[in-house]
């Protein structure tokens, strides 16, 4: 039993300065109608407090301690020594042992005994300190842990089945004969929920020599995710090729598929791709969700002049806009921001893309299928016969594919379309390359293109974790020597207010439970912004090296480059240098 020396919850909410005497005498009447709720659960409901501001309160009168479950290193341990069904019920989070071997325990209700002697009997300890801590952190902490319950559950029904099965595994070709159907099924459905929860935007599963690892791409960086034996790892893969209606029997040659799997939180594209390996099939799955939203072009990360140039350039009515970078860039999802900005009720807008990534109602979205001879190229072609007035391409591909889009472009349409290049100006001279050999001249390019935008994404800092560090000048100025920008420009516009100090104050990636120990929590772009305007198109048409064209834009203060950009995100606290480095 918990002892304490208490005092009303109501009152120390009051004595905070939390709540109201009316707030507290509306939620007793309340009370009195409900009787088997709790003030406080009352309160919260009412909207008067929140849970955090509930379980301080409710520690202060009880005398105990407050746990702020989000910024705990939870013992995986000691949670997977706990039935998941038990820790719903009794809304307890076993935390971790501390030296003298006393487990912190974490309640909702530090009243609830039967709690409290579940806990004692499972970790099969009598001393153990309580804690409080909040409904919704509780929540959080246990959905994220959830799925490594069930696949921990998963791997142990399908160990012991296969233990008893003589046959070689990966003779196996109909789900029907393999072992543990059900629990392959549980795996691959907690694979694929544990990448939801994360917002991982791919998944690879990978046989390696003496296991198979699974690791999820979030934010851009692949991150560890399981590892599991070769007993169990044919049906899964039988398992992923059946949902994706591929053969499940072929195992030499690649495949591609997709499965839509639906959730209560909607529905999410999974693009299946099967690659035959040394050590067996390497299955990488991206995830498209069907939820996504267009972001507005404020909401892209866009420095306040990139910002204002993004604006400029969808204001044409025709021309050839360029969004490039890598792959998995943000390209696609700028491309859908800036179709936002146009008045689509009265505009007939068709996008060609592989895949379809965002569904927008009122326009006509057609998806590549090479398959059947369906590309980019002969996709474009039947478009123009559509009366559009506004085109977008997912992917310039190929030099027929840029020739159409250009005359297009020339011919009163507004075409949007995306191109992999390492920046604006490199883009530019990429995409001359591109037209040699067809009937399109330089000075037919010059005249189509609108903008470009060049740009990658980096993560951002984690908000509840992030600290204060200090970087030598040097490694900045390091960053970009390497990538060849103007040393000098860079020192003395955005270094000059450093010129006393060797070190600059940023910020570092440090992890919490918020963001998965990462250190980052989503990503934002860095971008560089080219209007190609009469004197853009002048130091093209003179064929001046890039240096120099990048140099003459900076004299000419017409242009932030994507180490500027770069440098502002670190220097602002959103990023880090290390960020800066693998993109750029």
């Amino acid at each position: 039993m918990l002892n304490v020396k208490k005092k009303l919850i109501g009152q120390v909410l009051i004595e905070n300065g939390l709540i109201t005497n009316e707030q507290l005498n509306e939620a007793l009447r309340y009370q009195k109608e409900n009787p088997t709720k709790r003030v406080g659960e009352i309160l919260v409901e009412l909207g008067y407090i929140t849970y955090e501001q509930l379980a301080k309160a409710l520690a202060e009168s009880l005398n105990i301690p407050y746990i702020d479950l989000l910024k705990e290193d939870i013992d995986e341990n000691l949670l997977l020594m706990f039935n998941l069904d038990v820790l719903k019920e009794y809304k307890l989070i076993p935390i971790k042992k501390d030296e003298a071997g006393i487990v912190i325990v974490g309640l909702v209700d530090p009243l609830d005994n039967e709690a409290i002697n579940i806990a004692r009997s499972t970790l099969n300890i009598i001393n153990i300190e309580i804690g409080v801590i909040a409904f919704d952190a509780f929540n959080k902490v246990l959905s994220d842990f959830e799925n490594k319950f069930i696949i921990n559950q998963a791997l142990k029904e399908i160990s012991i089945k296969a233990e008893s099965f003589a046959e070689d595994i990966f003779n196996y070709i109909s789900l029907d004969d393999l072992p543990d159907k059900e629990g392959v099924i549980k795996l691959v459905e907690a694979i694929f929920k544990q990448a939801i929860t994360n917002r991982a935007s791919d998944i690879h599963i990978e046989p390696l020599p003496f296991n198979i690892r699974v690791r999820y791409r979030i934010d851009g960086v692949l991150q560890k995710g399981l590892e599991f034996g070769y007993e169990s790892f044919s049906e899964v893969v039988s398992r992923i090729k059946l949902l994706a209606s591929l053969n499940i029997t072929e195992h030499r040659l690649p495949q591609d598929g997709h499965v839509i799997i639906k959730t209560k939180n909607g529905d999410f594209d999974l693009r299946v791709s099967v690659l035959p390996s040394r050590y067996g099939e390497k299955v990488v799955i991206r995830i498209l969700d069907k939820r996504s939203t267009i972001l507005s072009l404020d909401k892209l990360g866009f420095n306040n002049i990139n910002l204002e140039k993004v604006y400029k350039i969808i204001s044409n009515p025709y021309g050839f806009i360029l969004v490039s970078g890598p792959t998995g860039g943000g390209k696609t999802t700028t491309l859908f921001s800036m179709l936002k900005e146009l008045d689509l009720e009265s505009k007939n807008v068709v996008t060609i893309e592989d895949p379809i990534e965002y569904e927008i109602p009122g326009i006509t979205q057609v998806q590549v299928n090479e398959k059947i001879g369906l590309t980019f190229y002969e996709g474009l072609k039947y478009i123009l016969r559509q009366d559009p007035d506004v085109i977008l391409i997912g992917e310039i591909r190929d030099n027929e594919t840029l020739h159409t889009a250009i005359q297009a472009s020339l011919t009163g349409h507004l075409v949007l379309a995306t191109i992999h290049a390492n920046d604006s100006i490199s883009t530019i001279l990429r995409i001359k390359e591109m037209v040699l050999g067809t009937t399109v001249k330089n000075e037919f390019l010059f005249s189509s293109l609108v903008g470009i935008i060049n740009q990658r994404l980096v993560r951002v800092l984690c908000s509840s974790c992030k600290k204060k560090t200090k970087i030598h000048k040097g490694d900045l100025l390091n960053i970009v020597s390497v990538i060849n920008e103007d040393y000098d420009f860079i020192n003395d516009v955005y270094l000059k207010s450093y010129t006393d100090r060797d070190f600059l104050e940023v910020y570092e990636a440090v992890g919490c439970p918020v963001c998965s120990w990462s250190g980052y929590l989503g990503r934002t772009s860095i971008s560089e912004v080219l209007i190609f305007d009469n004197q853009v198109r002048e130091l093209f048409e003179n064929n001046l090296p890039s240096y120099k064209i990048k140099k003459i834009l900076r004299e000419q203060n017409k242009q932030l480059f994507l180490i500027d950009d770069a440098i502002f995100k670190i220097l602002s606290g959103i990023t880090t240098l290390d960020e800066i480095k693998r993109v750029i």
